[in-house]
């Protein structure tokens, strides 16, 4: 037979853990609530419709080069399906926004996430957020001009090596 102090201290427990799960949990939630308003505030939170226009703008690229009088219709089409369904893959509640937001979560603490976000606030991270997309669409840019000038070299110095080392005739 049990006596009162065994089940109070079971019971006791019992609070315990149950008031620690219930205090992780809030943390947990305002900890991804953060990540939200940081995927917000660089924009990342319209990742999905930049992935869309991305790959849309890649596929009706491709599909002008193999059928160069491509009827406008066919634009809109394509556009429209990849702009829809990456709204939902990245939209829906298990979708690729929770998943970026454990990426958040696994990389960066709390604290580090409420300091970015500050950051954010401030007149240079607003103009970060606007201008690094341009710089990085400009050294994309450049890189591919780079590769285009040093490519048939470099593709020559492999050939060399290799070569060298018996691999190539």
């Amino acid at each position: 037979m049990l006596t009162a102090k065994p089940i109070g201290t079971v019971a006791l427990l019992a609070l315990l853990a149950f008031a620690s799960s219930v205090n992780a949990q809030t943390k947990d939630d305002a900890f991804r609530r953060d990540i939200g308003k940081l995927l917000d505030a660089t924009g990342s939170g319209a990742l999905g419709t930049q992935m869309a226009t991305m790959m849309s703008d890649q596929v009706i690229d491709s599909m002008r080069k193999a059928q160069p009088n491509l009827p406008d219709r066919v634009v809109v089409i394509v556009k429209d399906t990849l702009n829809t369904e990456f709204a939902r893959a990245f939209n829906s509640p298990d979708g690729l926004l929770s998943s970026i937001v454990d990426i958040y979560a696994k990389h960066f603490t709390h604290e580090e996430v409420l300091a970015l976000l500050k950051f954010y606030e401030t007149p240079l991270g607003r103009k970060a957020v606007s201008v690094l997309p341009v710089v990085a669409r400009e050294s994309s840019a450049a890189g591919q001009v780079w590769a285009a000038a040093n490519m048939q070299r470099i593709g020559a110095l492999v050939q060399e090596r290799l070569r060298a080392e018996g691999f190539a005739k």
